[in-house]
């Protein structure tokens, strides 16, 4: 069983992963369209006596809400624009129901490790949403969902949270750190993506 830390911080690979660098994004900083937030639950569930960590992003696109659905769904070819997943396949299981599995590379400290997960994932196209569950794989409880809306002042808003349990704890404020820092790197390495195939069109 891997170190939690490193399982819950694969969760965030099931549409962006560490990218090595925020080149191709607009002047303005990523950090003025990027917020995070990490909380602790507790308990996780009613009637569980299990603690969780639930981490909630906001991230302002300058890009059509079709372009970053287009990105955030492209679950087999997500391996080639994520600079830290090593494989990445999808197998439909019905209307709108797909089965992810990824490996992605994760670097803790001296450590680094192979990280698998099996997500079903569930579109919702109209609306604009994804709801993904952890089914196998190394981590234990993950629950996300991902919504994208019109942003008032133009483009895309993306909404994604996350629930985890990940087993026995670390300090929250050891966490809090790591999960902030994995989830800058994941979604500038999105938003470079997507503000490319904006860009291509």
């Amino acid at each position: 069983m891997k170190p939690w830390y490193l399982a819950l911080l694969a969760c965030l690979f099931c549409f962006a992963g560490p990218a090595q660098a925020t080149s191709g994004l607009s002047e303005k900083k990523f950090e003025d369209i990027f917020e995070i937030k990490t909380t602790l639950q507790r308990p996780c569930e009613k009637n569980l006596s299990d603690d969780c960590v639930r981490v909630d992003v906001r991230l302002q696109l300058d890009a059509s809400i079709e372009t970053v659905w287009q990105v955030i769904t492209d679950y087999q070819n997500a391996a080639k624009f994520i600079s830290n997943l090593k494989s990445s396949s999808e197998i439909p299981l019905g209307p709108n129901l797909v089965q992810i599995e990824q490996v992605g590379k994760v670097g803790w400290a001296a450590m680094h490790l192979e990280i698998k997960t099996i997500y079903k994932v569930n579109l919702f196209p109209q609306d604009k949403r994804i709801v993904s569950v952890a089914i196998g794989g190394d981590l234990k409880t993950v629950s996300m969902t991902t919504h994208l809306k019109p942003h008032p002042s133009g483009g895309t808003l993306l909404e994604y949270s996350m629930v985890s349990d990940p087993g026995p704890w670390a300090p929250l404020s050891i966490a809090e750190g790591v999960i902030t820092r994995q989830a800058r790197q994941s979604f500038a390495d999105l938003t470079v993506e997507i503000l490319r195939r904006k860009n291509a069109k």
